[in-house]
């Protein structure tokens, strides 16, 4: 087994997947977007009425609706393909550890409409003390960024809905 501290990628393992969402994130995101769709949950901790644990893309495209992602991270670059294939809109959280992998150079800034990197470090729920040594991202995706989260955004697109 690889080195799960690094910052590689290798961090990518399905001890993490389980890192939920903290409440307070989601809900300070989900009054300025009215999230319909978990597409990455369980019915354990899911942050949406609507949501699935096989996150696919098999489903079809998901319309008229803004979508939560909290990937697991064993599977992150299988499901941020899907998240901007199928989707119309949506936000997600993911690791901010390294750029230079595959998953931020070929999926995540070639389709996301803006990052943000939160101002301090992001506890997950259930890892108090646990959670990432490395700053997390809120990942955009045809939606407006927040306005109530302070940070610094990386990136904006007018339009970013081309696969």
């Amino acid at each position: 087994m690889g080195n799960t501290q690094g910052n590689d990628g290798s961090g990518n393992v399905e001890e993490r997947d389980d890192w939920q969402t903290p409440q307070w994130l989601f809900d300070k995101l989900d009054e300025q977007y009215k999230f319909s769709f978990d597409c990455c949950a369980t019915k354990e901790n899911t942050k949406c009425i609507r949501f699935t644990n096989n996150f696919n893309g098999n489903a079809g495209v998901i319309h008229n609706s803004i979508v939560w992602m909290n990937p697991p991270f064993s599977k992150a670059e299988k499901i941020f393909r899907n998240f901007f294939f199928v989707i119309d809109k949506g936000i997600a959280i993911y690791r901010c550890d390294n750029l230079e992998t595959k998953l931020w150079q070929e999926i995540i800034f070639k389709h996301a409409t803006w990052i943000l990197i939160p101002k301090g470090r992001i506890s997950y729920e259930g890892k108090e003390g646990k959670g990432s040594r490395f700053p997390s991202a809120l990942i955009g995706f045809n939606v407006e960024p927040p306005k109530e989260i302070k940070g610094t955004i990386l990136i904006i697109k007018k339009d970013s809905h081309t696969p």
